[in-house]
């Protein structure tokens, strides 16, 4: 039997143009690799501006918002500076003697107290080139008292104060006597009061004293007070130290606790601050020039009469955005004729020659920085009419 043969298929003629599409050539890979490659490098090049001026506003506003809080936390207490301090007479302590015990462990002078003429409302001490430091003191009794004046003289070894009244103290009281004419004063803690007598005594011996022993006093030259001299009621002296430390941050040493001073970093940032004194004439209250600590102007002591004329602190608080540009971005301070003014920092104050100084830093210029000022009145000082 013989099987059927099975008729093949007739052969296809496959075309070019249908081979053409069975697959694509290297050709046409390469190019579109290379469409991918610019599209790629198109969204790189976009989100790179992006990212880049992202960035330039978050560091800005950092800048913004780090130079709002240290100029806000500065007026606050520049502002209360002087508060409780009812007699100038404070302002003629040059030396002060102060000693403070706790628990055993005690420490003289009393930080609060250091340094020249430290009853003074506002210091600043000059920085150079670099940042200045200020120092705001105030009383931690605000409303103070009436001062009293000593009827009889006191020895130093004396615990024992002939008043000539003892209205308005209390025993618990922290209280200064002034020796104008001499620059000397003292801290003392009430611990008795007698008024019938127009006493008040400071006694030594508690666990927790303002008061040290008669033998600490003698062998550490503390005067004694004639007739004439004042105490003042002043509580616990409230003193805070601002500067810029070398990490470009502002900060605040406390020097409130007796025992100890503390400082804490308020904000980062900051590469510059500056203070000057708004002063008056003798017996004035207006304030007719600004004038910065140093010895070139001559208020980088301070005397009685020097402090008196202190009415206002100008400040100026340079911010920094965090963020580096390549090109320069800030250029040196130049006046309305466009003559350079300053080649080491942006401008700040027109009326006096600028001060900002941001050269120790070699790429300054490619920084942004914001820059705040403000003036601020001592009304502590200008209200007890000084």
């Amino acid at each position: 039997m013989t099987t059927p043969s099975i008729p093949l298929p007739p052969a296809r003629n496959v075309s070019w143009r249908a081979r053409r599409q069975l697959g694509i050539s290297l050709v046409e890979t390469m190019v579109g690799l290379t469409l991918g490659l610019l599209v790629t490098l198109v969204i790189t090049q976009v989100w790179g501006t992006f990212e880049s001026q992202k960035q330039r506003t978050i560091s800005s506003s950092s800048a913004q918002v780090n130079g709002l809080l240290a100029l806000t936390e500065l007026e606050q207490d520049i502002r209360n500076a002087g508060a409780g301090l009812t007699d100038s007479a404070a302002f003629n302590c040059v030396n002060i003697y102060s000693y403070y015990q706790s628990g055993g462990t005690s420490v003289s002078p009393i930080p609060a107290y250091t340094g020249s003429l430290g009853m003074t409302p506002v210091q600043i001490t000059d920085g150079g080139t670099g940042s200045d430091t200020l120092t705001a003191r105030r009383s931690g009794d605000f409303l103070g008292a009436i001062p009293g004046t000593i009827t009889q003289a006191m020895p130093s070894s004396s615990a024992e104060l002939n008043m000539s009244s003892t209205t308005g103290f209390a025993i618990g009281d922290i209280v200064l006597a002034i020796d104008s004419a001499a620059g000397n004063c003292t801290v003392m803690l009430v611990t008795q009061v007698q008024s019938a007598a127009q006493k008040l005594q400071h006694n030594p011996g508690d666990s927790t004293t303002y008061n040290p022993a008669n033998s600490f006093q003698t062998s550490n030259g503390w005067p004694a007070y004639g007739s004439g001299a004042k105490i003042e009621k002043v509580g616990q002296l409230v003193a805070h130290s601002y500067g810029v430390n070398s990490a470009n941050q502002l900060t605040l040493n406390d020097l409130s606790n007796p025992l100890t001073s503390a400082t804490a970093v308020l904000t980062a940032d900051i590469v510059s601050f500056k203070a000057q004194y708004g002063v008056a004439n003798a017996g004035s209250q207006d304030v007719n020039a600004w004038v910065s600590a140093t010895a070139a102007t001559g208020w980088n002591t301070l005397n009685s009469a020097k402090v008196k004329r202190i009415k206002a602190i100008r400040v100026v608080v340079v911010a920094r955005s965090a963020k580096r540009e390549v090109a320069d971005v800030t250029f040196p301070c130049k006046n309305g004729a466009g003559v350079v003014v300053n080649a080491n920092g942006p401008c700040v104050w027109s009326d006096s020659e600028p001060v900002v100084n941001l050269s120790a830093n070699s790429d300054w210029k490619k920084y942004r920085y914001r820059i705040y000022q403000t003036i601020i009145p001592l009304r502590n000082v200008i209200w007890a009419g000084v």
